[in-house]
């Protein structure tokens, strides 16, 4: 059973990744026409998709950054504990938030094309 020291951190971890997953679905979800009003192209419809994908990248890495603040000790060797645990989770989560929030960019700006050609 997890001490309640950790429940909070990991808590945060667990909305950090659902906000990742979310910024992920987002592209391919848009290509359902059911979600596609019907004077939307399939091209343009995904384009847009990747504005809503930054956007939960961008508050996925508000958030990575208040976790890093939250589990960084103090003076005393004790209070360190947290970052020791956390430091790979924080360390991974970064680097996919940030590969996401490239690839919503990369979608806002040329999704219409990288449909069209792929």
């Amino acid at each position: 059973m997890p001490t309640t020291d950790t429940t909070k951190p990991k808590a945060e971890l667990y909305l950090i990744v659902f906000l990742c997953v979310s910024a992920i679905v987002v592209g391919p979800l848009s290509l359902c026409s059911v979600l596609r009003p019907g004077s939307e192209s399939p091209a343009s419809w995904f384009q847009r998709s990747g504005a809503i994908t930054s956007i939960f990248a961008v508050f996925a890495q508000y958030r990575i950054s208040g976790f890093l603040e939250s589990i960084r000790g103090g003076t005393f060797a004790e209070s360190w504990s947290l970052y020791h645990l956390f430091k790979t989770h924080h360390h991974v989560l970064s680097w996919v938030i940030a590969v996401i929030t490239i690839w919503g960019a990369l979608v806002w700006g040329y999704g219409d094309l990288l449909l069209r050609y792929i």
